[in-house]
């Protein structure tokens, strides 16, 4: 990239040329000098769009940086181009953002070589533009192409290449291999722990990505085990009643909530316990303890004591300056909510599927129970399992909206949620078209 001292020195060179030549020299490199500054005015204005996942404004300066090089490359000119295709890949306009990263692409191949670093982003922007739009065994390549030169410069276990195995981990989702993609997740941890120790508090936060996986993937059991080892590993860094074990701690007294409804206390007793002897924890740890205690009473119908619970959350949360307790508290959240599972979850038969969406709408009254539980959308297809969310949300406790830290009730709320259904024949034939 030509910086702002490279233009000085061309216009200093201009100076020191003949003098019959002073004048065409000096105004040649003037128009340059614009000629760049524009480019480069282009680039800040392209990058803030970017920055500001204004996609559509970010378009138009990145088009004319692009279009303005046709004739006459910078060196930066791969990166403008590439810039270009994930922008448009953003838009959806998916065959010029595939042209544009992979003319890119060999651009890099030609004049850096087939595995250079450079090359990681541009072939991890490439995958998840195939990503967008559903191919995923393309997707695949490039982004093992990507975790490939990454290996290769970085070493085979190296832990910059995890936002590479989310996106593999994304791209075997799609295709409905979660065999492959909970390894990648496995993998995700295991390069952590290569280069950082199982005892190393830098590793917790790959434990918290795998029990997140976990969850999401409906294997709680598979999660708990990742927040134990989580709260092991601070058991034995701070000590057993430490503040730092708060947040482990939470995450398992959420999954007995989810799998026991309160029937197994123990690891609750034992938050309350040690929030009891960290009076002086921060205040968000605080916050978010006494909010699911305050939870587990809900569950368990102490709606007195709930409600105490939660106005000692809001207190905690309104002395931070990092959490907002009115954002935070500003609509119901559900707490022991368990999706029903759709065909295509039990694997009964082993055909194209494609996602669909379920909305219900209710009340939730000020103890946290839902009411007037209806379907919004309408699908036929989904028939059978719109009645199984319907009535699994029925069952569902509920955090209540709290304001002023007191409990009150909300009408018209909306839950959304994405099913696995399988493709029906018309469906499949058009894809196959």
């Amino acid at each position: 990239m030509r910086t702002d001292a490279a233009l000085t020195l061309t216009l200093l060179a201009a100076c020191a040329a003949p003098a019959s030549l002073h004048a065409q020299s000096v105004q040649s490199a003037t128009v340059e000098a614009r000629a760049q500054s524009g480019l480069d005015g282009l680039r800040r204005g392209r990058d803030a769009f970017i920055g500001a996942r204004d996609f559509s404004a970010a378009l138009g300066p990145a088009q004319s940086i692009v279009d303005a090089q046709r004739e006459q490359r910078e060196p930066q000119y791969p990166a403008d181009l590439a810039a270009l295709g994930l922008i448009q890949a953003e838009l959806r306009s998916t065959d010029e953002a595939l042209t544009n990263l992979h003319e890119a692409i060999g651009l890099v191949v030609e004049a850096e070589g087939e595995l250079s670093p450079t090359l990681i982003e541009y072939y991890r922007g490439l995958g998840r533009t195939y990503i967008k739009s559903a191919q995923y065994n393309e997707a695949i390549v490039s982004l093992e192409q990507a975790q490939h030169i990454s290996q290769r410069h970085l070493g085979l276990f190296n832990v910059e290449q995890s936002p590479l195995l989310d996106d593999i981990t994304t791209a075997y989702l799609g295709l409905g291999d979660t065999v492959e993609a909970r390894k990648m997740q496995v993998e995700r941890l295991d390069n952590a722990l290569r280069r950082y120790g199982a005892a190393d508090p830098r590793v917790i936060p790959y434990r918290y990505t795998l029990a997140r996986y976990y969850q999401q993937s409906r294997l709680p059991e598979s999660a708990r085990e990742q927040y134990q080892e989580v709260l092991k590993a601070q058991e034995q860094r701070l000590g057993a009643n430490d503040a730092g074990v708060l947040a482990p701690l939470r995450e398992l007294v959420s999954l007995d909530l989810l799998l026991t409804q309160g029937a197994d206390s123990e690891r609750r007793d034992r938050l309350a316990a040690v929030l009891g002897e960290n009076a002086a924890a921060n205040a968000v740890e605080r916050g978010l303890s006494l909010a699911l205690l305050g939870d587990w009473a809900t569950v368990t119908g102490d709606t007195a004591g709930a409600a105490d619970y939660y106005r000692q959350a809001w207190s905690a949360l309104s002395a931070s300056s990092e959490r907002d307790a009115a954002a935070y508290f500003a609509k119901p959240a559900m707490i022991d909510f368990v999706p029903p599972l759709s065909p295509v979850d039990r694997n009964e038969r082993r055909r194209p599927y494609t996602w669909a969406e379920i909305v219900l709408e209710f009340d939730v009254s000020r103890e946290g129970l839902p009411s007037g539980v209806r379907v919004v959308t309408r699908d036929a297809r989904t028939t059978a399992l719109q009645a199984r969310y319907s009535r699994r949300m029925r069952e569902t406790h509920f955090r209540p909206r709290l304001v002023d830290g007191e409990p009150v009730a909300t009408t018209n709320v909306r839950s959304t949620h994405y099913v696995r259904r399988y493709v029906d024949r018309d469906e499949e034939e058009a894809a196959q078209e």
